[in-house]
């Protein structure tokens, strides 16, 4: 039998084998210490740094800042306490802003509520000794790109230098105190920042500013000569400040910008009011602003004109608004420039009896009148017949006859009137409830004079920024070359002070 000479060397491997799966199939538990928890093979541990590596640490993050804590009041403005309580001001202030803004992490400072405690810095930390010996500033990208402009040649066009622009400009500076009341804090102040960077100030009286609404500043630049690397610098510097470099000229867009940088509450452009039915009194302003959220129910709305060249709104016009909650702030110092419009006459009925209402009418037309008279029916005819017609008025008027009569129920003196048509008369019948309206309908179409009994604007609204909405007769073409407006309705003082500085001249009877 042959004998392979490595099958020694297989037999002890084999013969353990067997045995192993010849023993019974028990187990055994893991010592639970000996266990792993599958959660913690995830987790990550810091490894905490050795003293000397600790050391370093606190010597980069320097000194830590010294706090106070200050719970905000009723209608306290951040900005506002900070230079009351602390003393800090100008760009001092707007650099402690941001840092309480951090400090605190608040997103928004004028969503600070009432009752809210904050931590304020009692000084800004100095800069690193790093940054101080550093001698290159690392800037953001629209500083860099501003830079880059800059050093390329690109220039902000200025626009042409005019004494308009200026004289728009201190306009603003002189109406503005109505709008945001000084609280001495800011406003009016010259800008004047220094970094590791750079240092930059203005001419205060070439980039005058003005206070915002919400605690910010804004910055005028009429002439549009500020350089777009130095706009951008500022933008940097100080969040708080918005630039207004539309052109004075166009004077209703430089101020759409001004109150869209001052962050009031809302302003509404092209905005009217008005007071009264009939007449109805309209005053047009090229702003309304409101400041806050209750200032409509305050009844403390601002309007604010702008326009060129407009004529200054009457005294008692101004009272008016006032006494409905609405100041008026007209830019510059528009004056009375006499009488605006066509005017005209401006006619008031009193009369209420038919014939007296017709009376006015003929009088406010310049048309003499005849009254008590009898027209013989039959004078022309020359047949030996005398028909005598009582009427109340006789009248001519541009070579036609007019007769007027008003109707007592008794229908032959009906017939006999209407007969007079048949000899060249023109017949005016009225009736005992006939007002203005009804008579106007039959007397404008037998004079052949254009004009009813409507609504009417005594003036373009357009023309002096305010305008009087009527129900009359307005007539033209009456052969005197002017506008005759005949009307009913009352006519208060202020109407008539209004109609009167719009060229009209009162008459009535």
């Amino acid at each position: 039998m042959p004998t392979f000479p490595a099958a020694k060397h297989l037999w002890h491997p084999l013969l353990a084998l067997v045995m192993l799966l010849a023993a019974p199939a028990t187990s055994q538990a893991i010592d639970p210490k000996f266990e792993l928890d599958a959660t913690a093979l995830g987790k990550r541990y810091a490894i905490p740094p050795s003293p000397s590596a600790a050391k370093r640490q606190t010597a980069a993050e320097g000194p830590r800042e010294k706090m106070s804590s200050y719970t905000l009041k009723r209608g306290d403005d951040l900005k506002r306490v900070l230079s009351r309580e602390y003393g800090v001001r100008g760009a001092r202030a707007e650099a402690l802003l941001q840092r309480v803004a951090q400090v605190n992490n608040i997103k928004d400072i004028r969503s600070l509520k009432t009752g809210s405690t904050i931590m304020i810095p009692a000084e800004p930390l100095p800069a690193p000794k790093s940054a101080r010996t550093r001698p290159r500033a690392r800037h953001s990208k629209a500083v860099r790109t501003a830079l880059r402009a800059t050093s390329s040649g690109e220039r902000t066009t200025p626009v042409n230098q005019t004494r308009e622009a200026d004289a728009v400009v201190a306009q603003a500076r002189e109406i503005w105190n109505r709008l945001v009341p000084p609280d001495g804090t800011r406003g009016f102040e010259q800008f004047d920042y220094l970094s590791n960077s750079f240092s930059l100030s203005l001419d205060p009286e070439r980039y005058p500013t003005l206070a915002a609404q919400d605690g910010g500043s804004i910055l005028m630049d009429g002439r549009g000569t500020l350089p777009a690397l130095v706009k951008t610098l500022i933008r940097e510097e100080n969040p708080q400040v918005r630039i207004v470099s539309d052109p004075p000229a166009y004077r209703q867009r430089f101020y759409r910008s001004l109150l869209n940088a001052a962050r009031f509450y809302s302003f509404e452009e092209d905005f009217s009011v008005h007071f009264g039915a009939d007449p109805q009194i309209t005053v047009r302003a090229d702003f309304k602003i409101e400041k806050s959220p209750d200032s409509l129910m305050r009844q403390e709305i601002t309007l604010l004109n702008v326009s060129k060249n407009r004529r200054a709104t009457p005294q008692g016009l101004v009272t008016l608004l006032a006494e409905h909650g609405f100041q008026l702030v007209e830019a510059g110092s528009p004056s009375y420039r006499g009488p605006g419009g066509g005017g005209g006459l401006l006619y008031r009925v009193t009369e209420e009896k038919p014939v007296k209402i017709l009376d006015s009418f003929l009088d406010a037309l310049a048309v003499p009148f005849e009254t008590g008279q009898s027209i013989d029916l039959y004078a022309r005819d020359n047949i030996g017949v005398r028909l005598e017609v009582p009427v109340d008025r006789y009248f001519a008027y541009k070579g036609r006859r007019y007769v007027a009569a008003l109707f007592n129920g008794d229908p032959v003196n009906y017939t006999l009137i209407r007969l007079l048509e048949t000899k060249g008369y023109r017949v005016i019948m009225l009736e005992e409830d006939d007002d203005l309206q009804t008579i106007a309908d039959q007397l404008l179409p037998s004079l052949q004079l254009p004009g009813r009994y409507e609504e009417h604007e005594l003036w373009p609204l357009r023309d002096a920024g305010y305008g009087v909405r009527i129900s009359g007769v307005s007539i033209r073409g009456n052969g005197r070359g002017e506008n005759i407006f005949v009307t009913d309705r009352p006519l208060d003082q202020l109407v008539r002070e209004l109609a009167e500085s719009n060229g009209y001249r009162l008459g009535g009877r």
